[in-house]
């Protein structure tokens, strides 16, 4: 007998005779676009992960990357469509109509640096009057080819806010490696003079931190934290 899957209650079980509403075969389909798709692109960098570099032929050799959160791939090298002689051509990996199912790309050139929506920016080629290459950019600025599979970090660190004036409040930066999605904070301080508040929770790259001596003297505040997140 057919039942439901428990988070997005599609249906699974089917046997030989058992009969499937159409909704039930497109709520699939929907369900994994939407989550599939929200997905690479909330915690994903568009961008080259693998090859995908232009060449001395004009083509833009084998790779894969994240393209309009469609994962895409090419297991050869493809042509660039729309090149101009005598200029600086931007050349932009897109996706198209079977990009979703088949995970094809295209290459397409302009002379400017701004590119189609979604496209991802490869580089850029040169050609003089004669078509000939001139010069070829795989590093350009805008260009991302730091692209890695994502990975759950754990980020720890100390210090000290020396001398710190009683009933005297301080704040100060920590900063860590950047996550791409910062999850929690620990922070510890030694001894119990301190109170403190954690905010600029937000950025990926550190927190904010501000303590309070309430002691009857100066101390240092010696602190240590932990962080974790999703990284690259």
């Amino acid at each position: 007998m057919a039942s439901e899957t428990a988070n997005y209650h599609l249906v699974t079980g089917v046997v030989g005779d058992d009969f499937v509403e159409p909704e039930h075969n497109n709520r699939v389909a929907d369900t994994v676009d939407r989550v599939m798709g929200n997905y690479l692109l909330r915690l994903m960098t568009a961008g080259a992960y693998d090859g995908w570099e232009i060449t001395a032929a004009k083509q833009v050799d084998a790779g894969e990357g994240l393209v309009a959160a469609c994962w895409c791939s090419s297991g050869v090298a493809g042509e660039v469509d729309g090149l101009t002689v005598g200029a600086v051509n931007y050349v932009f990996a897109q996706t198209g109509s079977t990009s979703g199912a088949d995970g094809s790309v295209t290459f397409q050139a302009q002379q400017s640096a701004s590119g189609p929506s979604g496209s991802v920016f490869l580089g850029t080629i040169e050609l003089d009057a004669q078509g000939d290459v001139v010069e070829i950019d795989n590093a350009a600025d805008g260009v991302d080819r730091q692209c890695y599979a994502l990975a759950w970090r754990s980020l720890s660190g100390s210090g000290v806010e020396a001398a710190v004036p009683a009933s005297g409040e301080v704040s100060f930066d920590v900063i860590h490696e950047a996550l791409r999605v910062p999850g929690a904070i620990a922070f510890a301080v030694e001894g119990e003079d301190f109170t403190w508040e954690i905010d600029r929770t937000y950025l990926a790259t550190g927190f904010r931190v501000t303590a309070t001596n309430n002691g009857a003297a100066a101390a240092d505040l010696v602190y240590s934290w932990e962080r974790e997140g999703i990284g690259v």
